[in-house]
This record gives C-alpha cells, sequence and structure tokens, in this order.
C-alpha cells in the first residue's frame, strides 16, 4: 500500500465511532495474529535495548522502513538501524516465505524442492537454510555437568558445495576416503557439545573436552586414553567402557549408550541430504540439536531463534 494510502486511511479513522473502532481494533488483532512473522517481529521489537553499534542503551524510535520494521537512532552514536540490525534476519527478502520455508526444514527438505515449492532460486534456498541454522550454530555451552558421555564419530569428507577440490580428483572405487574426526559430548540434563575437529588427536580433543568439564562430574568414556589423561589432569572420576572387556554399563548408570544413541538418530537424520559438505558438518550437528531441544515447536519457533 502507497504512504498516501495508508495515511487517508489514519485520517479517516478519527471519524468512526466507538463501535467501529471496536471492530477495526478486531479486524487489526486478527490480521496481526495471522502474520506470524511480523508478530514474532513486533515482540522482538520492544525487547530492543541496546545500539549494535556501540552498544549504548540511549536510543528513541526512528520511524519504520518500507515493510513496516521499527527503525531506532542511537544518541550516542547517532547511527540508525532496524529491529533486524543485529539478527540472521537483516536484510533477508520475501518475509512472507519464510514460515513455509522453515516448516519444511523441520521436514528435511531438500533444497531443490524447497526452491521449486516457494518459487526462489536454488541459491536464496541454500542462503535461507544457513541463516537459519547460524543462530543455533552459534550457542556453544560453557560447561558440562553430572554424568557426562564423551566420543568421536566419523563421516566421510565431502566437497558437496565446493567449486574446487582441494586434493586430486579419485575414480570410483579407488583409494581410502578420508574420515572426518566429529567430538561429541553430552550430559544426562540434554546438553550436547560438538565439535569438527581437524584432526582425531588427544591434542584436539582434550582441547574441546577439557573446558567442559565441572568439578564432581562424572566422565564417562570408551577406551580411548586421551580421556584418560584429561580425567588425571582435573582429578575427575573417569569411566572407562572398554569393548574388549565386553563391559557396556558400570554400576547400572555409567555408560555411553545416552551418547551413541544420539549419534545414531543424527546419522539416520542426515542420510536425507545424501552427503553433507564437510564444511557444513558443523551447521548440520547444530541444525539437529536445535530439533531435539524443541520438539514441542510451533511456526515461529526458526524465526523467534533467529531474531
Amino acid at each position: 500500500m502507497a504512504s498516501k494510502q495508508f495515511q487517508n486511511i489514519l485520517h479517516h479513522v478519527t471519524n468512526l465511532n466507538y463501535s467501529q473502532l471496536k471492530k477495526l481494533r478486531h479486524q487489526v488483532e486478527s490480521n496481526i495474529a495471522n502474520n506470524q512473522v511480523g508478530q514474532a517481529i513486533a515482540d522482538h521489537e520492544e525487547r530492543i535495548s541496546h545500539c549494535p553499534h556501540c552498544d549504548s542503551h540511549e536510543l528513541v524510535r526512528w520511524g519504520i522502513t518500507r515493510q513496516g520494521i521499527q527503525r531506532f537512532k542511537c544518541k550516542s552514536c547517532c547511527k540508525t538501524f532496524n529491529a533486524l540490525a543485529d539478527s540472521p534476519l537483516y536484510r533477508m527478502r520475501k518475509a512472507e516465505k519464510w514460515i513455509e520455508y522453515t516448516k519444511m526444514m523441520w521436514d528435511g527438505v531438500s533444497l531443490r524442492k524447497s526452491a521449486t515449492a516457494l518459487n526462489i532460486t536454488l541459491r536464496t534456498s541454500f542462503r535461507w537454510r544457513h541463516m537459519f541454522i547460524k543462530a543455533p550454530a552459534s550457542y556453544h555451552p560453557s560447561e558440562l555437568t553430572g554424568v557426562i558421555e564423551a566420543d568421536e564419530t566419523f563421516l566421510p569428507e565431502s566437497f558437496k558445495g565446493k567449486r574446487t577440490i582441494e586434493r586430486k580428483s579419485r575414480k570410483r572405487g579407488g583409494g581410502r576416503i578420508k574420515q572426518v574426526p566429529i567430538f561429541i559430548a553430552l550430559d544426562r540434563s540434554g546438553v550436547v557439545s560438538h565439535k569438527v575437529l581437524e584432526r582425531n588427536t588427544k591434542k584436539n580433543i582434550q582441547a574441546e573436552l577439557k573446558p567442559l568439564l565441572s568439578s564432581g562430574s562424572v566422565l564417562c568414556t570408551d577406551g580411548n586414553p586421551s580421556y584418560k589423561d584429561i580425567a588425571n589432569e582435573l582429578d575427575i572420576d573417569h569411566k572407562r567402557l572398554i569393548g574388549l572387556d565386553n563391559q557396556r554399563v558400570i554400576d547400572g548408570i555409567y555408560h555411553i549408550q545416552t551418547l551413541n544413541n544420539y549419534m545414531k538418530r543424527w546419522k539416520g537424520w542426515l542420510k536425507r541430504f545424501n552427503g553433507v559438505g564437510t564444511a557444513y558438518i558443523e551447521n548440520y550437528l547444530s541444525w539437529f540439536r536445535f530439533m531435539e531441544d524443541n520438539k514441542n515447536y510451533s511456526d515461529q519457533t526458526w524465526i523467534k531463534e533467529a531474531l
């Protein structure tokens, strides 16, 4: 709607009686409720409290964008910004299609099928996927508590999505495929930490696990000696489940089956994508973890997370 038309509507509102104003308010609130993206953004606007440029809290409202998003001006640095400026949704277009796109993400629909269904380009579909994953991927737990399970898993190295391959081409069936090590640790409260390692070495494993361990926790691992040194250094109770001893559970509670089940579910979910480029494995780990944490999701879940 053009600005003049909107101003004309505002002008005539003053001529409405009380009954008509109530009906108008009901209709407006109904339309806002149906616009779930707009509603989520409006809720986010009320929580804006600092400037993304200088972190000052001295803000004033400064009009709205053409899309109806609130703008702000910082009194300290005098810069202006809108409510999406500090979020992955900044400068993303076609907001009316975001909800449908995120529904397809929950269902694991391919990039190409999502692009066709929503009449967007494949490039846009790819960019949207990784923009929505950006917020979950930025979450890194500071510590794990209680009973902690840790282990590594592996995926074949893949250059899917790359224009150039950083190795010599390999004929089908020829040579061994490099396996990419992935470290995953979790506690029984459901907090999960993961990291794609450059190499499966004691140094790399310790660098990821050591900051996560908390005093009084119990570390459960397989027989990998890398974990043993960490436990000894930090004086952490360590339960080693060694396959050769056919020992899967210690004292009826200490095991790594929770973690093994998590890895199995993640790899089963990953199959629908017919291979994932090594550069994007972290994003897909975060994507799966986010869905595991939000099983009772609503249509606004991805939007609110991005905001």
